[in-house]
């Protein structure tokens, strides 16, 4: 990479504030369960390739494939009494490509979660993800293109996750299988590695590294991607 001017520097970190905003801002939105929101004013305007890979459940891709899973058959559409959902992010690393086109971000997800469930109360569980994000610069402002959910751990507050991976619990979709409803998906998982006690942990998702352009390097939901580029 070239030496940066003091102006690249300045704009690289309104890059990074910009882009950490803009996650954020669709994290509040996810505690709402406004999705419709989070699509219109978070993610990419023009690109029709944007993709989501949640979890175990699949990849959507293209915008309109995106807009039914996220919004119109997300099992918990906005208002849904009873819900809540909240996932903060930690400990982020932001690279944002030497062109300013693109950028890739990744990020820790503790979180908890309170789910209706159907002819009981509420179950209140600990939820922590990862979170592999590709965005693009649209109109000078960063948006979401691909974003990769990865699985650490979801458990039963009264559970610890150590249980959990060994006892799968009755309320919890059979392991790859989304919620009732939900518009199917467009292609398998990339990978997902949730916690368990016979397994050890891969480094996931891949910490981005610096790049000059998008073809340098691989997206969050690219099945190509799923393991760390070997280039140094």
């Amino acid at each position: 990479m070239s030496k940066k001017t003091a102006e690249e520097r300045i704009q690289r970190l309104e890059d990074v504030h910009d882009i950490e905003t803009v996650f954020a801002r669709r994290c509040y939105y996810h505690t709402a369960a406004r999705h419709d929101l989070e699509i219109t004013e978070c993610w990419s305007r023009t690109r029709e390739d944007v993709s989501i890979e949640l979890e175990d459940w699949g990849r959507w891709i293209g915008r309109e494939s995106v807009w039914k899973i996220y919004v119109e058959s997300n099992p918990f559409k906005y208002p849904f009494p009873g819900l809540m959902s909240e996932h903060t992010i930690t400990t982020g690393v932001i690279e944002v490509a030497e062109d300013g086109e693109t950028a890739q971000a990744v990020w820790i997800s503790p979180g908890h979660e309170t789910v209706p469930v159907e002819g009981g109360m509420p179950i209140a569980h600990w939820c922590w993800n990862r979170y592999g994000v590709d965005f693009i610069k649209e109109d000078d402002e960063w948006k979401i293109w691909h974003m990769h959910i990865y699985s650490t751990i979801r458990t039963p507050y009264d559970t610890d996750w150590v249980e959990t991976s060994i006892n799968r619990p009755a309320h919890f979709p059979p392991e790859g299988v989304g919620m009732p409803g939900m518009h199917p998906p467009d292609a398998p998982i990339t990978f997902n590695q949730p916690y368990r006690i016979d397994e050890a942990r891969e480094l996931q998702p891949f910490l981005p590294k610096p790049y000059a352009s998008w073809s340098e390097t691989h997206g969050y939901t690219d099945p190509e991607g799923v393991r760390a580029p070997t280039t140094s």
